[in-house]
């Protein structure tokens, strides 16, 4: 499983990274403060995943090399020992669907990267030489980013919080508290998918109002704005 965390991790950083330098204040202040995404729910959404990947990677380690330097701190940190339901992290189904919807979500930013290069922010935003991107992904429907991210975020969380998982399988899943804790990652995780969502309208208006009949002579090519034929 280890090389899969490692995989994970890369591919779930690339997706929460922006590409470019943020947006100037001068290139988003013309649209509502409602539009913008929170860099600190960013940052919350980022690090905490990657957080507990480390520690699953950190047990995973400890558990097949009991006799390294840091394997008894590690465990005794990271491990309820005292729980009837310890078990290695492991690789489960449920991993594996996430892992893949993970992978694929990646891919897909990635792409979406690569297609608008200069002009990918995570600011609402339009640059003064703003270029309509139609190739790549943009050509199959009109926010491929989104629905990246969308399978990014619901693959991420059956990772870290599925059976096989750290979390699960270490003992902390036993605590109210975790359980706690994993309802506000969730909730952190559906607040950004939100305001992605609730932002597409505004983008589209953004770019028809700067490109007019280009915008619409795409949209009209590409009328979906996440799932061809569906939506």
């Amino acid at each position: 499983k280890l090389p899969l965390l490692l995989a994970l991790s890369i591919f779930y950083y690339i997706t929460r990274t922006p590409p470019n330098p943020p947006a100037s204040h001068k290139e988003i202040s013309k649209y509502p403060p409602g539009d913008h995404f929170s860099r600190r729910t960013t940052a919350v959404s980022k690090t905490l995943p990657l957080s507990f990947i480390f520690c699953e990677i950190l047990v995973i380690i400890s558990i097949h090399y009991p006799t390294s330097v840091f394997a008894e701190s590690t465990m005794t940190a990271l491990v309820r020992t005292s729980s009837h339901n310890f078990h290695a992290p492991t690789t489960t189904p449920i991993f594996l669907v996430g892992f893949f919807l993970t992978v694929c979500g990646a891919c897909v930013r990635w792409s979406s990267y690569h297609a608008l290069g200069p002009f990918f922010t995570f600011e609402l935003s339009i640059h003064d030489e703003h270029k309509l991107i139609t190739r790549g992904p943009y050509s199959v429907v009109r926010h491929p980013s989104y629905v990246g991210s969308l399978c990014v975020f619901a693959g991420i969380l059956f990772c870290i919080f599925g059976p096989g998982s750290w979390i699960y399988e270490c003992g902390w899943w036993d605590l109210v508290s975790v359980k706690i804790f994993a309802m506000f990652v969730t909730a952190v995780h559906m607040t950004t998918v939100f305001l992605l969502l609730s932002r597409m309208g505004t983008e589209d208006k953004m770019m028809r109002k700067e490109f007019g009949l280009q915008w619409d002579e795409w949209a009209k090519n590409v009328p979906y704005k996440l799932v061809p034929g569906i939506f």
